[in-house]
């Protein structure tokens, strides 16, 4: 489009917009012409290219006026600080409703628990309208703009989120852009033959062009559900399916399904979302011919989803939920001229992983060499540091590098399986196998954090000196993910080490899909007292609370794209540092069962010999030689 038709195009539409307020005009102004840019590339050549750009345009002024007076004042309070994500002082916790206390009311209620910790973000686990029985753990969404009435009404969910924002707290929300149920009312339409909805999906009569896609994609779930595509048997036709048969991708080389979900992100907004994880975002845009995973439209979606937030709601995060490659997660941040206008926030998947692998391992080479390979995020970015969550651990690094140490890369994956899965050399984990290839042998882990640190396997030996590593290993994921920089985010449960969840195996709907093993509900009775409570769980408890305070008064724990690993000679150690204006902080963490040392050498240019160590609030006197025991970390600072 060229720059006078676009101008005119804005001032045609500024005309009708009744809108009095100078900061939406400005941000109208500034992303209209990008954002005709971006539509034009994708539906250039759309039947409802037209009307859809003016209803997404009409949807941007309604959600506008909608949006109340305070969260109009958080916004302008956000844009005077774009990266208010990246602070020290924001620590999330990643939660189910139902599991971590049965509904919006009871999780109101809990909010004291949750600020006592430090939480001061939460990312609610799917809580939109789901089927009763095959809903993926919540993510076959049946209507966008309900709640499951499990967990209460939408007066329950606006009062929940009065209630975070009074106590300064945001809310991360799952938004689900890939697929949607097969029962959502689109869905239903579709089924009937109706042409509109039929659009809304890909459709096929036979197995020809199903074939031809699934040359170049992958099946992400091959034990459960293998193949791409769902066969409709009451229309003789062919959907496609990537994830479950009850999971209908949808369709947007359809402009108007864009329009729809744009407009439901910020119908959310509006009801006091803070920051959307942006589900399975890496599939959203399929060609024949072309492996279907990242590819550049999937981009410029993102794009216009970001832009548009921006015109609405520019106090709003976007976090991409793209488990790749570190050189296509990077992209997800925006490249080019696109920095700043895609995600703001994404998950450091590579690294979760690598922390296992270290630990698996005792040595720390593959996570520095791969963490030196990553290539440098933009400005104004960050990163969700994690150690468990919800999902697997998939095991994705880098065949390249692996090999470059002298690895055989498949071999030290299953070695790896065989360490967390089966026991291996008296392993002290408790995980299971997920998604065998059962060609190579090759698969991901599912477990809690507690299962997989020998928390469990301790509890059930009743042995004391294992209860203390196991601690110390939580302590090592913890302390590291909170002192790297950016969002470091907790998952339910694993401050008061609960163990393996195996009553899922009782749950028709459940038992096929072992990551519900790491999908305990919480036990209250653990927290009971727990600051004069000396259980191992309270102990748990009390040092990750420590960490995180420590942590809120550490600038240089914010992100700042400060973040230096140090390349230490000593296998056992990852070695980092992070800075701050008038602040210097060394973390050194000891990934083995061994105790180590590490020289006065890795402190380059060290005024004195001596640092403070912020676990302890003591001096440590550095030496030729420093002691560090197994599983320890170390925040030193200058």
């Amino acid at each position: 489009m060229q720059q006078a038709e676009k101008l005119s195009k804005l001032n045609f539409f500024l005309d009708d917009v009744k809108v009095n307020d100078k900061n939406f005009h400005l941000r109208l102004g500034a992303n209209f012409p990008i954002i005709s840019d971006i539509y034009q590339k994708l539906y250039a050549y759309s039947p409802h290219k037209e009307e859809a750009f003016e209803l997404l345009m009409l949807s941007l002024v309604k959600n506008f006026e909608e949006r109340s007076a305070l969260q109009k004042k958080r916004d302008l309070t956000r844009v005077a600080n774009p990266n208010w994500y990246s602070s020290e002082k924001i620590v999330g916790m990643m939660l189910y409703v139902d599991l971590f206390d049965t509904d919006f009311n009871g999780l109101k209620e809990k909010i004291p628990y949750l600020r006592n910790l430090g939480i001061n973000t939460v990312h609610l686990m799917p809580f939109l309208d789901v089927p009763e029985f095959e809903n993926d753990g919540g993510y076959a969404v049946r209507n966008y703009r309900e709640v499951n009435p499990k967990f209460g009404t939408m007066k329950d969910f606006e009062a929940l989120v009065k209630e975070f924002q009074k106590n300064d707290m945001n809310l991360i929300m799952d938004f689900v852009l890939n697929h949607c149920a097969d029962q959502h009312q689109w869905a239903v339409e579709a089924r009937k033959g109706n042409p509109k909805y039929k659009d809304f999906f890909y459709f096929f009569p036979d197995r020809n062009l199903p074939n031809a896609y699934e040359r170049t994609m992958i099946e992400i779930f091959p034990d459960t559900s293998p193949g791409n595509f769902t066969y409709l048997p009451e229309s003789d036709q062919w959907v496609m399916t990537l994830f479950y048969g009850y999971q209908w991708d949808l369709n947007y080389k359809n402009p108007m399904v864009l329009v729809e979900m744009i407009d439901t992100m910020l119908f959310w907004s509006n009801k006091g979302i803070d920051i959307f994880r942006l589900d399975a975002v890496a599939f959203m845009w399929k060609e024949i011919g072309k492996f279907s995973q990242n590819l550049p439209e999937v981009h410029l979606l993102l794009q216009l989803f970001k832009l548009c937030g921006q015109i609405v709601a520019p106090g709003v995060g976007y976090i991409a939920e793209a488990i790749v490659a570190p050189e296509e997660i990077i992209k997800y941040f925006g490249e080019g001229l696109a920095q700043g206008d895609e995600c703001d926030i994404a998950y450091n998947a590579n690294f979760m992983a690598l922390s296992w692998e270290a630990l698996a391992t005792g040595n720390t080479n593959l996570l520095k060499k791969s963490m030196n390979a990553v290539p440098k995020k933009p400005r104004n970015t960050t990163w969700i540091n994690y150690a468990r969550c919800h999902d697997d651990i998939g095991l994705g690094f880098d065949d390249k590098l692996v090999t470059e140490l002298g690895l055989d890369s498949l071999q030290h994956r299953l070695y790896i399986l065989k360490h967390y899965c089966d026991g291996f050399n008296g392993s002290f984990a408790l995980g299971q196998r997920f998604m065998i290839e059962h060609e190579t042998g090759n698969a991901r882990i599912s477990g809690s954090m507690a299962a997989l640190c020998g928390f469990e396997k301790a509890m059930k030996e009743n042995n004391e000196n294992e209860f203390q590593l196991a601690i110390k290993r939580i302590n090592l994921q913890h302390a590291v993910i909170l002192s790297l920089g950016g969002l470091p985010m907790i998952y339910s449960g694993d401050e008061v080490a609960l163990p393996n969840n195996y009553d899922y195996l009782n749950d028709e709907s459940k038992k096929y899909d072992n990551r519900w093993l790491h999908r305990s509900k919480m036990n209250w009775s653990l927290v009971e007292n727990i600051k004069d409570t000396p259980s191992a769980e309270a102990l748990v408890y009390k040092r990750l609370k420590q960490l995180i305070e420590i942590r809120k008064q550490t600038p240089a724990f914010a992100d700042s794209n400060d973040l230096e690993y140090i390349d230490y000679e000593n296998t056992h150690l990852l070695v980092y540092k992070k800075t701050d204006n008038k602040d210097v902080v060394y973390v050194i963490a000891n990934f083995s069962g061994f105790d180590t040392f590490f020289e006065s050498s890795l402190f380059a240019n060290l005024n004195g010999n001596k640092l403070f160590n912020l676990l302890t609030e003591s001096e440590m006197e550095i030496n030729e030689k420093n002691f560090i025991s197994a599983y320890d970390v170390l925040w030193l600072r200058e």
